[in-house]
């Protein structure tokens, strides 16, 4: 029977590795320049964390965890997501005894049950980053700013910001009544999920896919109309520091994002092309989690962040051409005349290999013409010959594939050749 991997998972390899790799370099690089430290936390938790932390009433909760039994009766659930792991670790180490701000990021492998489609895998990659501390409008904005600078250092272009405010807990109380009120005269027309979502998180009816276009939706009480004055003024400071690091957004009232934690500023990027049949697709979100760390036994702490899946970004990568080319030429192939040099010619491949140079060696053969096929298929770009006469003389062919000039040197200089400075290699005699 042919074994195949599971539904909804990826093989990475080649051009797409490449690209996977290239992305985490890019946001690793950003990061640092951020002072944004890394954190690596287990892949599967506690299902209490999720529970607690992502929300009961969520879909990931309630519809899209790998949760199992261990051997020793605890329930053990496979990471849906990054946030509630990092407070966990922020929490359970101490971490908020430092002052100011601390900053965080994470790359690994998330775990969803959900149907798979564009973008959209049971395991999947994610890049985060997490704020913890004073919480400031300012940051909100440093915040999506860096997340724009992220996608902009990708080459991503067509990518619409979304932003909104939530609220704090007051402001959110007076409006979930105001929703439910609102929700519960129509209820009776609305979509499974609306009727689950009413008395548990009314404010997620907002984020329905099946009947956002209906009227109903449409006409929704806005959240603004219930803020409290002082998110009000929260709000109003986010959008102008938005506007002072010239960040292009669009205020979306119905934004809420799927996630029970967040509460004042969330936002969205988008992939904005409407005429490619990805259009529409979420490439990075994230938002503010004040009272998140209260929630999983610690302090009240303001948090901020954001997550991105990397299989979205190579999607959209791929299709606007700015994925980076993988380049699997070699520096050099390593041809040997006859039995008595392929010894040496292995010497020689490991000595150029310790210099960071890409170089391969036929183990078997000794005829010319399939070590020449060799160097073909590795797109050697030199060529780097050696038979009994050069061995003796301490002397090496090197053909240059590209210009083809073809020379004798000195092997003591093989170096020089890939513009290398190093010990100088000699012949075992």
């Amino acid at each position: 029977m042919k074994v195949s991997k599971i539904k909804g998972t990826l093989d990475y390899f080649g051009e797409q590795l490449n690209t996977y790799r290239y992305i985490e370099g890019v946001a690793k690089e950003i990061c640092n320049s951020h002072g944004i430290k890394e954190v690596m936390l287990p892949t599967f938790e506690a299902t209490e964390l999720f529970a607690r932390g992502v929300g009961e009433g969520s879909d990931i909760v309630s519809k899209e965890m790998y949760t199992f039994v261990d051997r020793s009766n605890r329930s053990i659930t496979l990471r849906p997501e990054g946030t509630a792991g990092v407070t966990r670790w922020f929490v359970e180490n101490k971490m908020y005894i430092n002052p100011g701000l601390s900053k965080y990021f994470y790359v690994g492998p998330m775990f969803r049950y959900e149907r798979p489609q564009a973008g959209r895998y049971r395991e999947f990659r994610q890049f985060g980053v997490e704020a913890f501390g004073p919480g400031s409008a300012y940051l909100d904005a440093d915040i999506i700013c860096f997340a724009d600078s992220f996608l902009k250092k990708l080459g991503i272009k067509n990518v619409k910001v979304l932003v909104n405010n939530i609220g704090s807990k007051q402001s959110r109380a007076n409006y979930e009544k105001v929703l439910v009120e609102y929700f519960t005269k129509n209820i009776d027309s609305m979509c499974a999920d609306c009727k689950n979502r009413l008395l548990k998180n009314p404010l997620r009816i907002l984020d329905c896919k099946v009947d956002k276009e209906t009227e109903i939706m449409k006409n929704a009480p806005k959240i603004s109309d219930y803020l409290i004055e002082e998110d009000k003024e929260y709000a109003k400071s986010v959008i102008s520091a938005l506007d002072a690091l010239d960040i292009n957004y669009e205020v979306d009232e119905k934004l809420v994002r799927g996630l029970d934690y967040y509460t004042s500023t969330v936002f969205e990027f988008i992939y904005d092309d409407p005429a490619s049949p990805i259009n529409g697709l979420t490439l990075l979100a994230g938002g503010r989690y004040n009272g998140l760390a209260k929630e999983l036994d610690g302090p009240d702490t303001d948090a901020i962040g954001f997550a991105t899946g990397m299989e979205r970004l190579i999607l959209v990568m791929n299709e606007l051409g700015v994925a980076p080319v993988l380049d699997e030429s070699a520096d050099a192939c390593v041809i040997t005349i006859g039995e008595v040099t392929k010894l040496e010619g292995i010497r020689l491949t490991n000595y150029l290999r310790s210099y960071n140079l890409k170089c391969e060696i036929d183990y078997i053969n000794h005829n010319l013409k399939p070590q020449f096929k060799l160097s073909d298929r590795i797109k050697a770009k030199h060529v780097l010959i050696i038979g009994e006469d050069e061995l003796n003389n301490g002397l090496i062919k090197v053909k240059n594939i590209e210009t083809k000039e073809e020379k004798v040197i000195e092997v003591k200089n093989i170096l020089k050749e890939f513009n290398k400075e190093g010990n100088e290699y000699a012949y075992k005699k």
